[in-house]
């Protein structure tokens, strides 16, 4: 392990001198790195680039509360005690409020060590706790990512189906072209329906690849009309194969929510998917009820702005016994084939980290309604 660098603000070289003997008393290993005025003092944090810093409260020409503020704002983790003979409680108190790590009186120097060891433990206990804070984020990108995976593989394959209708067009249309046999404006007909068809399957692609993209992007605002079109728009192939009609009801006056739009689109896919789930359950053919409706409008909580998105499906709902449950990890109700149980659990905490809402309310072998409510911008 590395010495530490100890960075002293200090004008009395006798002071000094009894700090750095009650550090070595107490077996303090460390870097001395003297300063005594302001200049000083700004060139050695750049420079030196201490691990603590130990100030006098009061200097000839420079004042501790001064070199606070500025090691606040050039060094924010280095702690910083003060050492000081003129402390009364007036000013223990502000130094702290501005966040020194703490202060020691100048004929009290045995409680130096102490408060050296204290802060030493809070550094390594912060530094626990971000690796812990990074290794949970580290997981739930995982979960995130395994859940969009485990969506994509539903949506490619009403993709899959979907696409092979243009793709055997865009052929036929080919085979006549070679054959060499119509005239030119024929052949720019067809040339256009080609074109169009592959314009077709562009656009699905794109929409696809648009959402498995592992996104890293910053939270903007985002039109809730263009997340729900872009939502139907990559969602419309499974809805077609399953022949579920979407009907849209869309408050026109709708502000916009600050948000990732690639995490809320993998949330609202994550109802959708599950919404078709649940109508094949209860209609395995065709059904004039087999029915999915989005609705988006204002709210008002707290008298703040919000929107709240209702995704409701009249399928076979969500019985009481299990409602309770259907938020945790990898709880499913569904087979090994059908999911792992992560879309749920991976949508509320999007949600949470936006700072929203998700809730639902559920009637067996009626429907259920999925509320999104998020801050508007």
């Amino acid at each position: 392990m590395r010495a530490l660098k100890f960075l002293f603000l200090e004008d009395s070289s006798t002071d000094l001198e009894l700090i750095q003997r009650e550090l070595k008393r107490g077996g303090v290993e460390y870097i001395p790195v003297h300063v005594q005025d302001r200049d000083e003092y700004l060139r050695a944090i750049e420079d030196e680039k201490p691990d603590f810093i130990f100030s006098d409260y009061s200097l000839p020409n420079f004042d501790g509360l001064s070199a606070l503020t500025i090691a606040k704002e050039q060094c924010p983790t280095t702690p910083f005690i003060f050492v000081s003979g003129t402390y009364g409680e007036d000013a223990a108190i502000q130094t702290l409020t501005r966040g020194a790590t703490d202060y020691v009186l100048k004929d009290r120097l045995v409680k130096l060590v102490p408060a050296l060891r204290r802060a030493i433990r809070e550094i390594e206990e912060h530094k626990a706790l971000r690796r812990a804070e990074q290794e949970k984020f580290e997981i739930e990108e995982q979960l995130r990512q395994s859940q969009k995976v485990e969506a994509m593989g539903f949506l490619a394959g009403a993709m899959a189906h979907e696409i092979n209708n243009p793709i055997m067009a865009i052929i036929d249309y080919a085979q006549l072209i070679s054959k060499g046999e119509m005239d030119i404006d024929k052949a720019q007909k067809i040339a256009s329906k080609i074109k169009q068809e592959g314009e077709r399957i562009s656009v699905m692609v794109k929409d696809l690849l648009r959402f498995a993209r592992q996104e890293k992007a910053a939270f903007e605002p985002v039109s809730v009309f263009a997340l729900i079109s872009k939502t139907r728009s990559i969602a419309e192939q499974r809805l077609k194969m399953s022949r579920i009609q979407l009907d849209l009801d869309i408050h026109p006056d709708l502000p916009s929510v600050m948000c990732k739009e690639g995490q809320i689109l993998q949330v609202l896919l994550n109802l959708i998917n599950n919404g078709i789930d649940a109508l094949n359950q209860r209609y395995p053919e065709y059904d004039e009820n087999k029915r999915m409706i989005i609705t988006a409008k204002p709210e008002e909580i707290g008298g703040k702005p919000w929107v709240r998105i209702t995704v409701e499906d009249l399928g076979s709902g969500i019985p009481q016994e299990i409602g309770k449950s259907i938020f945790n990890t990898f709880f499913t109700t569904k087979g090994a084939d059908k999911g792992t149980g992560l879309g749920l659990s991976v949508s509320l905490g999007i949600v949470k980290e936006h700072g929203g809402f998700l809730s639902f309310e559920s009637a067996s072998n009626e429907y259920t309604r999925f509320f999104l409510d998020l801050p508007a911008v």
